[in-house]
């Protein structure tokens, strides 16, 4: 049941900030380098949007974890504990929204390299290290609280880098 409440509040959390962000509209950025006019009706378009959205979630999420983790901020046990188990979610789903003929050189206004096609292995393997990762912060606060979690939470930041730096455009 707790699964099913996760992935209802995270939904609900997508929901809301691809709203803030604008799900749905057409881009106001100029074509990349190669990159085509967005078709706001394509495939490629839906998933450029979802995995946008889906990082927003991730951020919102892992802001509270790594600030307290790092003591920028006060420990709420509560707080640690629903965002790290919402990270987790959230983290299985990064994938889902890297389709074919969807980066930087495909479409305007996605952020993803052609690289992550080109090393799909490797950007699996990147995506699947940092799902472990927020998997073993939540089960660690589940079990344990704050305390038990805040290494392994410490250790998330470098997860998140490892994609971001070889496969995200500046």
């Amino acid at each position: 049941m707790r699964n099913v409440t996760t992935l209802v509040t995270l939904g609900a959390t997508a929901l809301l900030l691809l709203t803030a962000v604008g799900c749905g509209q057409a881009t106001d950025e100029p074509a990349a380098a190669g990159g085509a006019a967005a078709d706001e009706d394509s495939p490629e378009f839906a998933a450029i949007e979802y995995r946008q959205g889906l990082m927003h979630v991730l951020a919102f999420k892992a802001e509270p974890v790594r600030n307290m983790a790092d003591g920028s901020i006060p420990v709420d046990e509560a707080l640690f504990a629903e965002s790290a188990a919402d990270l987790a979610a959230a983290a299985g789903m990064i994938t889902e929204g890297f389709v074919a003929n969807s980066s930087a050189d495909d479409v305007a206004g996605s952020g993803g390299l052609p690289d992550i096609w080109s090393n799909w292995d490797d950007f699996m393997a990147k995506a699947a290290a940092l799902e472990d990762a927020a998997n073993q912060v939540s089960m660690l606060a589940g079990q344990g609280g704050f305390a038990a979690a805040q290494e392994a939470a410490n250790e998330l930041g470098a997860n998140c880098g490892g994609c971001h730096r070889p496969y995200r455009q500046r």
